[in-house]
């Protein structure tokens, strides 16, 4: 028992129960064992601490309570840090205590070091990065595989030929590296074609995206780039102007340069006069309206040779994402993996004659061990009533490119029945010893899934974004830790992208998604195969909802059925 559990049992049922909240406790009750009572000293502080851990010091009513059970002479301890405040009645120091900001600061400190808790607690997860930043070669070299050294010569084929405003498309299926593919390609035209003049500019669409590729591309830089070069981002927070812009590289939310096409005329074609390369992640969504007027508007010939690059994710096969006006937008020229020039360089000459190349570029990476071999379990839990759906179909999205909602979101997460399947399939994993990354509804349903196998004795983390720094951290080091019998971590929109666990065997999605961008970051967390570092077989579980008798959406699981089938 660690010093804040010790005080917290100082407080009555009717406080722990306001502390845990009453509707989380309704959810939990069905999840104690047989014969217990949730409303009990030991279950409420068990709870409350697998829901909120050191973040309950947060909630102001908490300290002042917290306070209230400190021993008497411990309270006194604390006048010195008051000033003003040398009376000897505990109560006022309390009140006084109680009034002041909690934070970096002496007297928070002080709590925290009486309870016992890291002063890291204060630490908060925030960007800290500027706008404009400065990136640094180093000596070595990073290498790409095979297949991606192949679409890099394409890729840079198509741009260094004689058309003024070459276009193309690259398509690499999810969990083969097509970013670091990518950003390998145009710091070397940056580098060895360029000269180091004019912009690179990368348009994605999601804070996450973009996210990910300037982390990949300051990586790649590290390695093959040469000297300092400026990256400009362009997104949620991040701004420049115009007198700001020079070479480099730039990355942009696609919201924000649209708003600069109709509000920043200038900056806009400052930007579109130094274009050399525009990439476009995730294109299947160029084709949108504005965003189509946007790209136009920035491949304008002003002099030079500009190269528009298209990266997506389809997973080998055509689907909707490839229309005739998304086709068109990138001159129909679509760079695939090419399995037979892959057995030309990896068997030789009489295999690769008598060898028909794999059709099925999925099921090639997976032989490989490039991609790990996906068993997908759908888990059913019974039909929603007419009610529920109901109540669900007026927070549905009929547009295309847009999620749920997270009203949609937060009555799925209430649905008792289908919570009672998630948890008692966890329990299954974790005694299967089977390491699972779980992705849930919302972080109030995360925790209700920690805090349910916290109260059947499995051992689980969580991880969200607002939580203490210091837990988070533990969580994910104790889940990589393969000597830790720690195997199921719950999240919600932290671990999408930049997670990478080698022990991961199962990825566990609860929450409904029209979005194939966010379920293919969800699945790529177990798609590293043995060859990059991951499992050869990696179980996929998501929740079939009876959605569809009201929504024209498929389910995103659909465009990904080649990875299991």
């Amino acid at each position: 028992m660690d010093r804040l559990e010790y005080y917290m049992y100082n407080f009555n049922i009717i406080e722990l129960k306001q502390y845990l909240g009453t509707d989380l406790a309704d959810l939990l009750v069905e999840w104690l064992p047989e014969g217990e009572q949730i409303y009990s000293e030991e279950n409420l502080i068990n709870m409350i601490r697998s829901v909120y851990g050191n973040k309950i010091l947060e909630n102001p009513s908490f300290r002042t309570r917290l306070y209230k059970a400190f021993e008497p002479e411990k309270i006194l301890e604390y006048r010195v840090l008051l000033p003003g405040h040398e009376n000897d009645d505990v109560a006022v120091v309390i009140e006084a205590m109680s009034n002041s900001t909690w934070g970096k600061n002496a007297l928070s400190y002080k709590v925290l070091d009486d309870l016992g808790i890291d002063h890291a607690y204060f630490e908060k997860a925030e960007d800290t990065r500027a706008s404009i930043e400065s990136i640094a070669a180093y000596d070595r070299f990073f290498e790409l595989l095979d297949y991606q050294f192949i679409i890099k010569q394409k890729i840079l084929t198509y741009v260094n030929s004689d058309n003024d405003l070459p276009k193309m498309l690259v398509r690499m299926p999810t969990g083969t590296g097509k970013t670091k593919t990518a950003m390998h390609t145009i710091i070397n035209q940056y580098v060895f074609k360029q000269n180091g003049e004019g912009l690179v500019v990368w348009i994605a669409h999601t804070k996450e995206l973009l996210d990910q590729a300037f982390d990949t591309f300051c990586n790649v830089w590290h390695h093959i780039g040469q000297g300092n070069v400026k990256t400009y981002k362009l997104w949620d927070r991040y701004d420049v102007n115009e007198a700001e812009l020079d070479n480099g590289f730039m990355f942009i939310g696609i919201q924000k340069l649209t708003s600069l096409m109709n509000n920043n005329p200038d900056l806009f074609s400052t930007i579109t006069n130094k274009a050399h390369i525009v990439i476009v992640d995730e294109a299947h969504r160029a084709s949108a309206k504005e965003t189509k007027k946007a790209i136009d508007r920035l491949m304008a010939y002003v002099g030079f040779s500009k190269a528009l690059i298209g990266l997506t994710a389809t997973p080998g096969r055509t689907g909707d994402t490839e229309t005739a006006l998304f086709q068109a937008m990138f001159d129909n020229k679509i760079i695939d993996i090419d399995t037979s020039i892959l057995n030309q360089l990896n068997l030789s000459k009489v295999e690769a004659d008598n060898t028909t190349p794999e059709k099925d570029i999925i099921k090639y990476f997976q032989k490989r061990g490039i991609l790990s071999k996906l068993k997908r379990t759908p888990l059913q839990y019974g039909d929603l009533t007419k009610d529920e759906i109901s109540k669900l179909k007026v927070h549905m999205t009929s547009n295309g490119y847009r999620d749920v909602t997270e009203a949609f979101l937060r009555i799925i997460a209430m649905n008792k029945k289908r919570n009672a399947v998630i948890v008692n399939k966890l329990i299954d994993l974790n005694n299967m010893h089977k390491p699972t990354i779980v992705f849930a509804c919302s972080v109030e349903h995360g925790k209700m899934l920690s805090a349910a196998l916290t109260m059947q004795g499995i051992k689980n983390g969580h991880v969200f974004g607002d939580m203490d720094p210091v837990e988070r951290r533990n969580f994910i080091s104790r889940f990589k830790d393969k000597d830790d019998d720690l195997n199921i971590l719950i999240n919600y929109e932290v671990l999408t992208t930049g997670f990478d666990a080698t022990n991961i065997q199962c990825v566990f999605i609860t929450r409904p998604t029209n979005s194939v961008v966010l379920y293919s970051q969800m699945l790529g967390r177990g798609l590293r195969g043995p060859q990059m570092g991951g499992n050869e077989y990696c179980e996929l579980i998501d929740i079939e909802d009876n959605l569809e008798r009201f929504t024209n959406e498929s389910q995103a699981f659909n465009y990904f059925s080649e990875y299991w089938n």
